[in-house]
């Protein structure tokens, strides 16, 4: 089953909110470095909860960039909204 890409992001947002490891969640994305034009492919995440929404004020592109805390290695991480590609097994979709 498909899931549309701001529906998903609505979901990961209300369960980060939420107290407990039952409240994590699994998604992939496609990595891209803007300052080296580059990507590592495919990056899964088994166990993850976002952070809370940065300010436009303090880096470039807060408004599309998630920040997040990968549970499995303990560290923040982030990525472009628009590269996410599955969340809990289901492929997003654009449109």
């Amino acid at each position: 089953m498909d899931i549309q890409l701001y529906d998903a992001l609505k979901k990961m947002r209300a369960m980060s909110r939420k107290e407990g490891s039952a409240n994590s969640f699994s998604f992939s994305f496609m990595s891209y470095s803007r300052t080296r034009r580059s990507t590592q492919g495919l990056i899964e995440v088994r166990h993850a909860r976002l952070k809370r929404r940065a300010q436009e004020a303090n880096f470039e592109n807060a408004d599309i960039i998630e920040e997040y805390i990968d549970l499995d290695i303990g560290e923040s991480k982030r990525f472009y909204q628009c590269t996410l590609m599955t969340f809990n097994g289901h492929k997003i979709r654009l449109s």
